[in-house]
Parts: C-alpha cells; structure tokens; sequence
C-alpha cells in the first residue's frame, strides 16, 4: 500500500497537497491564487501598453497631451507588475511560513501516535527524516499547480493568443517549445526520487556520526577515549558518500538542462527572426514588433522560470513532500487510549518479545512465554543481569511496546497494538534531563493534574530534592539556556519526583538510582514504598538489598522468570536469587 502511494504522479500529489493546504487556511489559498492571477494579468497589461504606446508615436499622433497619457499607462502598467510582483511574493512567503508551522504539528502528532517501539527499525527512522525534510517544502511544492494555473498558465495563453492574433505561426511556436522541456523534468523527477531514497539512510549516519564529535551525551567520552578523529573519519567517508549521491545527481541535472538551454535558445532566435520577417513584410505594426521585441526576454525568462526553477524544483521537492504525506497518511489512524480502572490486576498470558533485525529477518527473543499476575498495590522487584529482559518487561507492562505474541490486560481492558495505556508513569535509567525550570521538569509528567505549589514542594521534600540548587522552584535547569547544572544524583531525584508527581495507577522504577549510593538508594526506595501505597509499583534494580522493600521478587533470566517470591521465601532456597545475594553482601562486609 505504502509503495502505491508513493509512486503516484507529480499532479496527483500536488492535488494531495493543495487539499492539506485548503484545509488548513482555506482564505489564505484563495486569496494567495487571486494574486497570481493578478500578477499574471499585471504582466500582459505591460506588454498591451508598450504595443498601445509605440503604436500611437508611429501612428503620428504623437501630440504631447495624448502622448503624456499613453506614458502615464505605459508607466502604470510596470508600476502595477511590480506591485503584484512583490506583493505575491511577500504573501506567499507570510502563508509559507504558516503552513510549515501547521505541517510540522501534523508530523509530530503523527510521531507521537507512533508505537515506541518505532524507534527500533532503521527503515521507519529513515521514514522519519524523509517526512521531516518533507515537512518543510510541503507549501511551495503543492502549490506549484496554483502557481502554474494562476499565472504562468494564464500569463502564457493570453501572451500566445496575443501572438497569435498577430501571425499564427507565432503563437503555435510558443506551445511546441514546452513540450520537450516537460518531458524532460518528468524524467529529472524520477531520478531524484530515487536519489532521496538512497540518500536517507546516509543522511541520518551523516548526522549521527558528527553528534558523536560535538552532542553534548556523547562529547565527554568521545574526549575521554580520544576518539574523535574515528568518528570524524567515519563522518567523512558517509559524507563523501551523500556528495557523490548529490553530484552524480547535479551532472545528470546539467545534461538535461543544457539541452533545455540549447532548445530555448533555438527557439528564442527562430522567433526573432520571425519577427523582424513580420515587421518588414508589414504582417504586424512596428508598435506590436516592439511590444513582443521587449516582451521576449520576460517571455522566455517566465519560461525558464516554470520550467527550470519553478516546475524543476517542485519535482526535485517532491520526491521528499510525498515521504511526508506517505509518513501521515499511513500513520493518520489515531490510537485508542485506554483509561485504566481504579483498581486492578495486571496480567500476562504467554508474553513473548522480539527485538527487529533486519538484516538477518530472525527473530530474537528476548522474552518468552512470560506468565504473570500482579495484584492491584502489589510493590514487585525486577532482578537480575544485564539483557536478562527486565527492562523490556516494564516496557511491555507500561504499554510502551506491543508483545510480539501473547496479551497484556489491566483488569478487564487488553493491551493491544495501537491502543495507549493512561495512567502509567515511569522513570527509566536514561531519563530526559529537560532544559526547563525545575518546577517543569517535575510538572511536566502530569500537566492536567494539580498544580499547587504546595504538592510540588512536598513531592520534593519527600525524595530530597531541594530548590536551593538552582535558586528556587522556577530556577532554570541545564546551562543550554543559562541554567544551573545539577549532579547526575540530584537529576536522578528530579526524575524521580516527576514519576511520582504523575497522578498514576502504575509506577515503574527502572533502574533509576545508578547514580545514587547504596545506602541513599534504600533510603529512597523506603520513601518510594511509602508514596507507592495507592498504586501498584514495579521497581528494577541489581541491588537486592533494596529489592527488599518488595512484596514480591521476580528473579529475570534469559527472558524467563526464574524465581518469583518474596525475600525471605527466595533466600531459604538454593537458587539464582540466593547466590546473587550472598555475592553482593561480600561487598558491604
């Protein structure tokens, strides 16, 4: 379906698109059209009082008050085209500019409709930038027909009836020339799509390769490890590689318009010649020879312009505009969102998971056959090593990614694909350290719920987070905007209180203590158990001394659950749960 629509003609697309503008500003396209028929009227009037104005000098009626009226015309009619000429074009950048503000809000609501588990596939992050890219040339590309109909069309017929009614192998002329030119851009217009869809992919490598040199995640290991002369090597062999995709693209594109040239330029002499033919044999007026003398150059140049400007670019354009309305109409179905009950029991029947791997088309599980029931207020610990699947579990039971077999419920609603689970909030090992206050940052989780102050302060004192570091509650975060930096600890207490702040039914807690010592993380997950009474929590850590706190311990391996009590049911037993234990307390002796 997704190649069907990709491959639709350049008209059908800019159709596409003129219904997306239509309905966004249906004004603002309406009156954008009015005035490029008025600037393509504006154009013709000029070549009208030129002919009128020579015309009446040859035709000796040359007297000054008549002759001062034909310059007032002839002066009002250039003074018109430049009027039009700027004032369409000051509009259409003012309605540009609106337009990709409202395409850029259809693209990310599109994103945000998005699966997390998206992010995962090459392919549909390759989609995503192509869409993105899309975004951004949606308004001139679409109204390319507008344009075209408005004024060049207009412009180009009144111009050739005009020539024709002079000679009519004039007016013929001008037709035939457009034929070979258009063709010619179709076939441009095939070819650069297909360079988008090879250039993409390297693109995105491009991209990434240069955050790993200066993206402020990644600049202090880059400069730690000295690597940044591998990644700088890596970025300029993906470089050199998008170059030789775009100039293999230009030669082919000065081929075609070298032959376009050559063909207007023919074309440009066959009609002056004709002319001056006409003029001499008495065919047209010496008023009308001047009148198409001086109109030839706005003539071909309008020509050029439609064709190797206006109409080239749109179909360059278009190969990456009809990725964007391919990204959101194959994404354009909105997901139903599931409000969980009050109470409820969590439940997973036969839950498998799968990690994509496109290269190989396999499936690797990195779960399987998960059985599970979690009572509503139940606190559960997630233990075990590392790719041992505990983080995919809180994935799954967050409702962030579908299980590739099996189902989730939450009482009596099922988690599906496409449906979103309310009421859930989280706080993961790698949370989002926002630029903001740090009242936003924490608030930013529920912004619907209560936002009295006083419940902020408390949520803050409940998990030690102070408003001293940046000077209070409205204090800035981060010194990307002139903010204070804080400690990967008290950040680690910022995200913390965000997850709590979050009017929930369901909290998770994965891992987010790495940068908390241990005798801190208990006394958080203490504090976190008593916020936690009204909800059912769900913590993962690899220390078991804080797993403690639990109701009830998962023991995770290799995707399975291997063990499943509380601590003192797990540690009478041999088994995974007792061995890590008694290996980790050698630590603390």
């Amino acid at each position: 379906m997704r190649h069907k629509k990709r491959h639709r003609n350049f008209v059908a697309n800019n159709l596409v698109g003129l219904r997306l503008l239509y309905r966004m500003f249906p004004g603002g396209i309406l009156f954008y059209s009015v005035l490029q028929m008025l600037h393509g009227v504006s154009w013709v009037l000029q070549v009208m009082s030129v002919q009128y104005f020579f015309d009446g000098i040859s035709g000796k009626e040359g007297a000054i008050p008549p002759l001062a009226i034909k310059i007032l015309l002839l002066g009002a009619a250039y003074a018109f085209a430049q009027t039009m000429n700027g004032v369409a074009n000051c509009y259409g950048q003012i309605l540009n500019r609106k337009v990709t503000k409202e395409t850029k809000k259809i693209l990310f609501h599109t994103i945000d409709r998005k699966e997390a588990i998206a992010f995962e596939y090459a392919e549909e992050l390759d989609q995503m930038n192509k869409a993105v890219r899309g975004s951004e040339g949606v308004f001139w590309v679409s109204t390319t027909i507008l344009d075209i109909l408005f004024f060049y069309v207009f412009y180009f017929a009144v111009m050739s009836w005009y020539l024709f009614s002079l000679a009519p192998l004039l007016g013929i002329s001008t037709i035939i020339i457009f034929i070979p030119n258009v063709i010619a851009r179709l076939l441009h217009m095939i070819s650069f799509e297909h360079l988008e869809n090879e250039a993409a992919p390297v693109r995105r490598k491009t991209d990434y390769y240069a955050d790993c040199i200066v993206g402020k995640e990644y600049y202090k290991e880059t400069r730690l490890w000295g690597c940044g002369k591998y990644f700088l090597d890596r970025y300029n062999r993906m470089l050199k590689k998008l170059n030789g995709l775009h100039f293999r693209m230009q030669i082919r594109k000065e081929k075609i318009n070298f032959c376009i040239n050559v063909l207007t330029v023919s074309a440009y002499g066959i009609i002056i010649g004709m002319l001056v033919y006409y003029v001499l044999t008495d065919a047209i007026s010496v008023g009308a020879f001047a009148a198409v003398f001086a109109a030839l150059r706005e003539f071909y140049g309008f020509m050029d312009e439609v064709i190797s400007e206006r109409l080239a670019i749109s179909i360059e354009n278009m190969a990456t505009v009809r990725n964007f309305f391919a990204f959101i109409e194959d994404n354009r179905e909105e997901r139903e969102q599931i409000n969980l009950p009050e109470r409820f029991e969590i439940r997973l029947d036969h839950v498998s998971f799968a990690y994509p791997q496109p290269e190989t088309g396999e499936r690797k599980y990195v779960l399987s056959d998960i059985n599970l029931r979690i009572p509503w207020g139940q606190t559960v610990a997630l233990v075990g090593e590392n790719g041992s699947g505990k983080s995919t579990l809180c994935h799954i039971i967050a409702g962030l990614y579908s299980p590739t077999e099996g189902t989730v419920s939450y009482g009596e609603e099922q988690r599906g694909a496409g449906r979103i689970v309310k009421g859930i909030s989280a706080v993961f090992q790698k949370f989002c350290r926002y630029s903001m206050s740090l009242g936003e940052n924490i608030r930013i989780s529920d912004l619907d719920g209560d936002k009295s102050e006083d419940r902020l302060r408390q949520i803050c004192k409940d998990v030690g987070v102070a408003p001293e570091w940046v000077g209070g509650i409205d204090g800035m975060l981060g010194r990307e905007f002139g903010g204070t930096e804080v400690s990967g600890g008290q950040w680690q207490r910022i995200a913390i209180a965000r997850g709590i702040y979050r009017n929930n039914s369901l909290l998770i807690l994965d891992e987010p203590t790495a940068a908390i010592d241990a005798l801190e993380e208990k006394y958080l997950y203490e504090e976190f158990g008593k916020l936690s009474r009204n909800c059912t929590s769900i913590i993962v850590t690899h220390r078991l001394a804080s797993a403690q706190i639990a109701d009830r311990i998962l023991v995770i391996k290799d995707g399975r659950i291997l063990q499943d009590g509380s601590h003192d049911e797990l540690i009478a037993v041999q088994g995974e749960y007792r061995a890590m234990y008694e290996l980790q307390s050698q630590w603390y002796q």
